[in-house]
């Protein structure tokens, strides 16, 4: 290892000790993210493990205090932190009777990592430790999984829908946008936007006190997002009532292809422990690889979210498209179609990849949150999926330019795919946390 990414990783514990909050870390502590986001904690664990492997685990540990009685994982748990912009207050995931009593959180959930985090700390620790490990979370995730299957894949297919741009984490993309605009924008928003009062709105704004507006999602967007957490706190997050008649629901390349490859290390878990899957999880591990296939495009050679209202694929290409290569192990004609995509000039193939946006899409900003720019932990779960298909060249490339990103701009939350100049929040945890674990894997 060089001398640089020895003392990249001591820089990137020291952002992590510095948002640390005991049994759980922070995004960031420039005050954007003030309280406990799921992905984001499943994902500092895997940089944690590699040198505290008993704080990783307390970091998987640390949502499961608030899994609602259906079994789901909310996106974020609050902390008593004040002036979020979408606050509990916001939320009062109080009104559902499956929700903790004993703390606030969201009324939706976010990429399913669990599973994901807990096998990578369990590579950390011996025989013992490990099934020890494995049967103290392995109940718990199970409980996850299949409130997905029973709440949000009404189709029995093992896709996922999704009823909010936050649950896939991309909040702002161009697929998510498209459905936003499309069934999710009021006419109260409409006579805003035709009367020119967006800027009256943006004095509202906590967000863009702490980060520049052009690299925040539109206002518009954001109070439209706002409408959909009222919608979803007026049916006390039932999700019966939810899919009846909800605004914005996506069958979601995210959170599928993430549970897919969950499920296997679910199952890898309970064959350690001799725990038997239950029938609704097994069945899925049957059907959604079929099922993603129809999420596939002959024309474009792209995999797009589906909009579960009309039925049609959401042509608006995302980096979402790769996320199958994580997934699954596809076919190889299938796999050099997607790896071409990562080359081409006029899509993926930006100089620092990968852009969470096609270069040559109409939403291309490259310091626009998820409209442009590259991110670690998507670039994370791209070199994972290259791996996964045994593209080991492909996944070095991407691994050694996400590091040297880092490098030069410092842990922040995303950055160009362009010419790498850093954008959004800076000490950001899962930046940090996961330079440590690409270094760390020498990829």
């Amino acid at each position: 290892m060089s001398t640089n990414k020895q003392h990249l990783i001591e820089a990137a514990k020291s952002i992590l000790a510095k948002n640390d909050r005991g049994d759980w870390t922070m995004p960031t502590s420039n005050g954007l993210y003030p309280h406990q986001w799921l992905w984001d904690t499943f994902f500092i664990s895997m940089g944690q493990r590699h040198y505290d492997v008993k704080r990783a685990k307390q970091e998987v540990r640390s949502p499961f205090r608030a899994q609602w009685k259906n079994g789901m994982l909310p996106h974020i748990i609050f902390g008593k932190a004040k002036g979020y912009h979408a606050g509990p207050e916001m939320w009062c995931s109080e009104v559902s009777r499956q929700a903790p009593d004993h703390i606030s959180t969201t009324g939706i959930t976010q990429t399913p990592l669990a599973a994901e985090a807990t096998v990578r700390i369990g590579a950390f620790l011996n025989a013992k430790e490990r099934r020890e490990w494995y049967k103290e979370m392995y109940p718990k995730i199970v409980a996850y999984h299949q409130w997905f299957y029973r709440e949000r894949d009404p189709r029995g297919d093992g896709l996922i829908i999704t009823v909010h741009p936050w649950e896939n984490g991309m909040d702002n993309s161009p697929p998510q946008m498209e459905m936003l605009h499309k069934y999710a924008i009021s006419k109260r928003l409409r006579l805003v936007k035709n009367l020119g009062l967006e800027n009256f709105l943006k004095r509202f704004r906590k967000d863009t006190a702490v980060v520049p507006a052009e690299e925040r999602i539109s206002t518009l967007d954001l109070y439209a997002v706002y409408t959909l957490i009222q919608k979803l706190r007026r049916v006390k997050y039932d999700h019966a009532k939810i899919l009846q008649s909800h605004p914005f629901q996506i069958i979601d390349l995210m959170l599928s292809c993430v549970l897919i490859r969950a499920n296997e290390h679910l199952k890898m878990m309970a064959d350690e422990i001799g725990e038997t899957l239950p029938a609704d999880i097994k069945k899925a591990m049957r059907v959604a690889p079929h099922a993603l296939e129809t999420l596939w495009d002959d024309e474009t050679e792209q995999y797009y979210n589906r909009d579960a209202i009309s039925g049609k694929l959401i042509k608006e290409s995302s980096l979402l498209t790769f996320l199958p290569l994580y997934g699954l192990q596809l076919p190889k004609d299938r796999v050099e179609k997607l790896v071409a995509h990562l080359h081409n000039p006029d899509t993926f193939g930006a100089p620092y990849p990968v852009p969470s946006t096609p270069l040559n899409s109409s939403y291309f900003k490259p310091h626009c949150y998820w409209q442009g720019p590259s991110w670690m932990p998507t670039n994370w779960l791209v070199i994972q999926g290259l791996l996964h298909n045994g593209q080991k060249a492909e996944a070095h490339r991407i691994s050694e330019a996400t590091i040297a990103m880092v490098q030069k701009g410092g842990f922040h939350e995303y950055f160009s795919p362009i010419d790498m100049s850093k954008a959004g929040a800076d000490t950001f945890s899962w930046t940090a946390a996961l330079a440590i674990d690409l270094i760390k894997s020498d990829i």
